[in-house]
């Protein structure tokens, strides 16, 4: 057939006027032979089963001003506002429309921090959708795998993996992973394994782990101590905290000018086997102000205020004007998610810590802890410190705090490159409602705002897509 294929061309390049021969059968001749050259075979007959039917969706559908906002979020690949849009709809049991499940799964699937807003905008088709591809199984309901590898196999992972998979089985079954975390950390001899343990401890971390964490201040591998201090550090309270407590009342004492040694006392000397145990062996708890640093880090400012029968504000003031205002302070912001009124405490932490820091110390804080802290620290920050932390504060910000931060971006210089421009994760993630009745002020302070207002708009239109309708709407529709 290839030869015959070969001399049909020749003949058609030639043309039957030179070489002669019969035009319609050399076409034919061309028809037959080049289907059969190159045309492709028969589909063989499918053997699988057919997907089943979608079962139907008893949830609300959203209207359509939802479904048009949530389409041109899509559009605009915008993590914050997709969040804020499967937010409201789960507030008001809401669904995502069908036709928008197969891109919601997609993206979820590519990002997987986007997950667990996604998966509660699905609905039951939006679930079966998901038993369709192994890809989307993390949508379909199931419960999560976390027996994919045994439990005593888990420290012949890889080290990237361990740690996570010891996590996700504690998260499971604390009481069975706990035992077994205590078991292995006494018979493991490489150190890399019991730091591993130590560190799958913060998932469900409690007053049951404190003796085992105890016991790891003993372990020769600073890395394992040091993790092991890390997590009794945010146990309360704990035979570590009553340690560091009796260090602090004997070691410092009040005077007029603050907070100061006492003399021939504790820290006038050179630290012991005991308290070395409690100190960080990284570098950062060295001389009598690191000794003083982790004795503040090991107690809540609660023991501040009832040391010195004073209120959170207060007490911070004291620590703030002493010679070891530093390193007590510091010690301070490591325990600020525990304090009554974390303001004060972060705004005088503030002054003695770093730019990132600072910064690090509100990542740590949950998230209306931080909103409370960025406001109170962020009086004398720079933009580009306030853009960063800010960034960090999950959204939608309340409107209090909105309005504080909005009022600090409005008497902050813009930086050159972006001058006239509005903040944009103060539109992105203030409150919509603020921003929008200070409309005005923002175009008038950030006149070059085309790109950022118009996000604005997009979560204006948002709130008000999932607003009861109104009365006049009502009657309209009916």
């Amino acid at each position: 057939m290839k030869d015959e294929w070969s001399q049909t061309v020749q003949d058609l390049l030639i043309g039957t006027t030179r070489g002669g021969g019969d035009p319609t059968a050399l076409l034919a001749d061309c028809a037959a032979l080049g289907v059969a050259a190159f045309g492709a075979t028969l589909p063989q007959e499918a053997a699988a089963e057919p997907v089943p039917l979608a079962p139907p969706e008893p949830a609300t559908r959203p209207r359509p001003a939802a479904r048009a906002v949530l389409e041109a979020i899509m559009s605009l690949d915008d993590e914050v506002l997709l969040t804020e849009w499967c937010a409201l709809a789960k507030a008001n049991d809401v669904v995502a429309e069908h036709r928008m499940l197969p891109s919601l799964l997609a993206i979820g699937t590519a990002r997987p921090g986007l997950r667990a807003a996604v998966v509660e905008v699905l609905g039951t088709r939006g679930r079966w959708l998901a038993g369709t591809r192994p890809g989307w199984s993390w949508a379909s309901g199931a419960a999560p795998l976390v027996d994919e590898v045994p439990l005593e196999e888990i420290l012949d992972l890889p080290s990237a993996q361990r740690v996570r998979a010891l996590r996700r089985k504690r998260k499971a079954d604390p009481v069975q992973v706990g035992a077994f975390i205590a078991r292995e950390f006494v018979e493991s001899r490489r150190s890399a394994d019991r730091q591993v343990l130590i560190s799958a401890l913060e998932t469900g971390l409690g007053p049951p782990d404190e003796r085992l964490l105890e016991a790891a201040l003993d372990d020769k591998s600073a890395a394992v101590h040091d993790e092991a201090l890390r997590l009794l550090r945010r146990l309360k309270p704990t035979r570590l905290q009553a340690r560091a407590a009796h260090r602090l009342r004997h070691g410092l004492r009040l005077t007029p000018d603050g907070l100061d040694i006492r003399p021939d006392e504790l820290w006038t000397a050179q630290a012991e086997d005991p308290e070395l145990r409690d100190l960080m062996r990284d570098g950062s708890e060295k001389g009598v102000a690191g000794r003083i640093r982790a004795a503040a880090a090991s107690v809540p400012p609660s023991y501040w205020t009832s040391t010195l029968k004073a209120d959170d504000e207060k007490a911070a003031g004291i620590l703030r004007k002493g010679p070891w205002a530093g390193p007590l302070l510091r010690g301070v912001a490591d325990q600020l998610a525990a304090a009554k009124d974390p303001r004060p405490w972060a705004a005088a932490a503030a002054e003695t810590l770093t730019g990132m820091e600072q910064l690090e110390m509100l990542a740590a804080l949950p998230a209306q802890v931080a909103e409370q802290a960025v406001v109170a620290v962020s009086k004398n920050w720079h933009y580009d410190l306030l853009d960063h932390a800010c960034a960090q504060l999950p959204a939608p910000w309340s409107p209090e705090t909105t309005r504080a931060l909005m009022a600090r971006y409005a008497a902050l210089p813009d930086p050159r490159w972006r001058s006239g421009r509005p903040p944009a994760v103060l539109l992105a993630r203030g409150d919509a409602d603020l921003l929008g009745a200070n409309w005005e002020a923002l175009t008038r302070r950030w006149p070059e705002n085309s790109l950022e207002l118009e996000v604005l708009r997009l979560r204006i239109r948002l709130r008000e897509s999932f607003a009861p309708p109104s009365a006049a709407q009502s009657q309209e529709a009916q």
